[in-house]
């Protein structure tokens, strides 16, 4: 009898371990968010729809990143960023990062510590460990080798483009280095608010996760509490997700599938009457600020990437990356154009498709300077052709002079 008991005893404990975790999969099925082992955090937000899905320990999936296929399998201490895109059969190995509005399709397989930059495209590929594929990029077919960076705007589809790379940056290695830090704090943030509060702090307006976070001793964004994001008066907010440290002005409509994320960079600032269409980005580096005027006009799927400062009255297009600049007053910037690290004056008009990243890029844009700037280049040539001409007339009425 005694042998029974305990018997009993275990059978009985093993069935109700085993609803528990049939309750929690299926209540983190319903919003697609569980509380995965080691930390990790998957925003309610996310589309999941693949038959396989598995994520290892601190890593973090961002708002509005969809997964269909036949699997997703991802490492520990990787992320994907907002508004990631995946199709097809998807590994992603430990500390690797898939920055917002990527898009990944068919069999890929993404290395330890590579980087997938913003809006770029991969299908068929691996990308070797510790590979950087640059912005607005888009390798087909191809599999990258380890350690090779891809500029922005690049097209990769055959061995001869391979041969053309560089190796990564000792500026690129740093960079993802501390990207990969930032989200783990995030996974950890997020999964503490979560185990807190549940799903009410997970709607289109919300607070950002617990960023006073130790990893392997270091305080990566060292604050503490929760920021409410603040809606001017008469603003319309569709299907989003604002969190944290952000000010919307008045009058202003953000549609379906945006995230306005201030939860590393703070703060976010959009000023009033911003129109600001369908699956965009906002999000920036630690610590760095976003600060838009008056007026914004934003076509859909763009990233808005800190530190960021734009005027009044910008319109950007759809498909638009700008990143690490400043922009001024009536600039307009075309659709699928990639903005990085630049100053650009009022009135600038920055065609569809053009890649901005020097001042050079910049002149030869702006149609207001390059009229002034070619006429004082011209008398700047006429001034100097003249000078031996002044000392040639002044050197013959001096030996006039000595003559007589």
């Amino acid at each position: 009898m005694k042998n029974g008991g305990i018997k009993n005893k275990i059978m009985i404990g093993s069935m109700i371990t085993f609803v528990i975790i049939i309750n929690i999969l299926i209540v983190g099925a319903s919003n697609n968010t569980v509380l995965y082992p080691g930390n990790s955090f998957v925003d309610p937000s996310v589309s999941i729809d693949v038959n396989d899905f598995s994520i290892g320990s601190e890593s973090y999936v961002g708002p509005f990143t969809s997964f269909t296929g036949e699997y997703a399998h991802i490492g520990s201490n990787s992320d994907f960023q907002d508004g990631v895109s995946n199709s097809g059969n998807i590994t992603i190995k430990d500390d690797a990062v898939v920055a917002h509005g990527a898009h990944l399709e068919g069999e890929v397989e993404i290395g330890n510590f590579a980087f997938i930059g913003f809006n770029s495209f991969i299908k068929d590929a691996r990308i070797g460990e510790g590979a950087y594929i640059g912005i607005g990029s888009k390798v087909t077919g191809i599999d990258i080798p380890p350690g090779k960076s891809v500029p922005q705007a690049s097209v990769v589809d055959s061995t001869d483009d391979i041969e053309k790379l560089g190796p990564v940056t000792k500026e690129q290695e740093e960079f993802v280095e501390e990207v990969i830090d930032v989200n783990r704090a995030l996974a950890i943030g997020y999964t503490r608010l979560f185990e807190k509060n549940g799903a009410s702090d997970f709607g289109s307006v919300g607070p950002n996760g617990d960023g006073d976070i130790l990893i392997e001793g270091k305080d990566i964004l060292a604050r503490s509490g929760n920021n409410m994001p603040v809606i001017g008066a008469s603003s319309t907010i569709g299907s989003t997700r604002i969190i944290g440290d952000v000010f919307l002005g008045e009058n202003s409509i953000v549609e379906n599938g945006t995230s306005i994320r201030a939860d590393e960079g703070i703060p976010i600032k959009i000023g009033k009457n911003a129109q600001i269409a369908m699956n965009n980005t906002f999000h920036s580096l630690n610590d760095q600020a976003i600060i838009i005027g008056n007026d914004l006009k934003l076509g859909s799927d763009s990233v808005l990437h800190g530190p960021l400062v734009l005027g009044e009255k910008v319109t950007i297009g759809s498909r638009a990356v700008v990143f690490k600049s400043t922009i001024g007053n009536n600039v307009q910037i075309g659709d699928d154009a990639i903005v990085v690290g630049v100053k650009v004056p009022d009135g600038t008009v920055i065609p569809s498709g053009s890649v901005v990243e020097t001042q050079k890029d910049v002149r030869l844009l702006n149609p207001a300077a390059a009229p002034g700037t070619k006429w004082v280049s011209n008398m700047d040539l006429f001034l100097v052709s003249m000078v031996p001409i002044l000392l040639g007339l002044m050197m013959s009425v001096v030996l006039r002079k000595k003559e007589h």
